[in-house]
């Protein structure tokens, strides 16, 4: 079959691995390009994610550039800012963008969101966890991430399988934490669910700190002095490696550093900065997997296009939405921001990029079916440490002691 811009290519689908609900008997598509403004933070505090989604939203150009050639993706960078990405939204949809997708910091998100709502144009969450912009009643937001609650309780039920697989479960332990929107949302969750999930260890210690802090030493020996035998962080990446660089310097020696989901221990500069210094360290997060034929073709891509770059939850998430996105409009055969919305309520995607059942959502928006992973750092990179079924390591805990730098 001859292929043009008005007929989709369901072998070249067939052939990537894609599995996009309800397809099968969709009208012609229409000649007008399908617009989507991605919006990351590629310059601020959080330039390094920024700069990930976009990489991701490259690689996804590519990935569905035969099977949905009308696809155009209008890249904006919110400059981690609030006005600035409540001012690009606003752009974007002027400039006729039919769905957004971004922003990774909550607050950034929550301002867009609220543009969105007010503008009628459907926005997807690729990454931002804060609970309460899925608790708002909205209609056109829609968040493939889980929230910090989601987050907290799958980070410290994986935390409690490691410690029953490996037989020694520390007894006490120091939660250290940002004190932005994030941090203080997951500092919640985890005070909530810390309790309840029967955790062999008692929190004795919780330290906060300033986003724009540059020296963690007051914080790190607080933890030191309260002898806590696990450290458990909310951090985003620079401050994850001055975190790092104070246990060091001031040779805190616990058994070990797990996060229940926050960023910055599995992220590439992470690992250059620090060296051998970031081994060990833990993640429990949500992140792509490794045994999706869709993930592989994703990674394959990404690889020949970014051979210096690690393919991680940044760039897995902003796929996935982008591939959300096409399949709500493959489905509507609509460019209206109303019945797109209606469209992404309805979304089931079984082959999927991220770790977890279908990709569908609650009546809220918010995502369901997205499981957490452990990933502990092993030679210069993130390898999931459980669950079992996609192991790709086994895990070392406790840790070997820590070296002076």
């Amino acid at each position: 079959m001859l292929l043009t811009r008005r007929s989709f290519n369901f072998s070249s689908l067939a052939a990537l691995g894609l599995s996009l609900s309800g397809l099968t008997g969709c009208k012609p598509k229409r000649k007008d390009t399908f617009k989507i403004g991605l919006l990351s933070p590629r310059t601020g505090m959080d330039s390094q994610v920024g700069q990930a989604c976009e990489r991701g939203g490259r690689t996804a150009e590519l990935l569905f550039k035969d099977s949905f050639p009308s696809l155009e993706i209008i890249y904006n960078d919110t400059e981690s800012s609030v006005d600035i990405g409540r001012n690009k939204a606003e752009m974007l949809i002027s400039e006729g963008a039919h769905i957004l997708i971004g922003a990774h910091n909550s607050s950034v998100t929550a301002a867009i969101a609220q543009v969105c709502e007010q503008r009628k144009v459907p926005f997807l969450i690729n990454i931002s966890a804060a609970k309460r912009i899925t608790e708002q009643s909205y209609r056109y937001v829609f968040r493939n991430f889980p929230t910090t609650d989601g987050l907290a309780a799958n980070g410290l039920r994986l935390m409690n399988d490691l410690f029953q697989l490996k037989d020694t479960p520390p007894k006490t332990a120091a939660l250290l934490y940002i004190n932005d929107t994030y941090g203080q949302a997951m500092y919640e969750a985890i005070s909530s669910h810390f309790p309840r999930l029967d955790l062999p260890c008692k929190l004795i210690q919780v330290v906060s700190y300033d986003p724009r802090t540059q020296d963690l030493s007051g914080e790190i020996a607080k933890i030191k002095a309260s002898k806590a035998e696990l450290l458990i962080p909310v951090t985003r990446l620079n401050d994850a490696i001055q975190m790092i660089r104070e246990i060091i310097k001031q040779r805190y020696n616990p058994m070990g550093i797990i996060s229940p989901g926050s960023p910055g221990m599995y992220e590439k500069q992470f690992y250059s900065i620090l060296g051998a210094h970031s081994e060990y360290c833990i993640t429990n997060t949500c992140w792509h997997n490794p045994s999706s034929l869709l993930t592989q073709k994703a990674i394959a891509i990404f690889q020949k296009l970014y051979p210096k770059e690690q393919f991680d939850l940044n760039i897995a998430f902003t796929i996935e939405a982008i591939l959300i996105a096409i399949d709500a409009h493959q489905r509507s055969q609509s460019f209206n921001g109303q019945t797109l919305a209606a469209a992404l309520r309805e979304t089931n995607i079984k082959e999927r990029i991220v770790f977890g059942g279908p990709v569908a959502f609650d009546q809220n928006g918010q995502a369901l079916n997205i499981e957490s992973v452990a990933l502990q750092n092993r030679n210069g990179a993130p390898q999931i440490i459980l669950p079992k079924k996609i192991q790709q390591i086994v895990p070392i805990f406790p840790f070997p002691a820590w070296q002076t730098l």
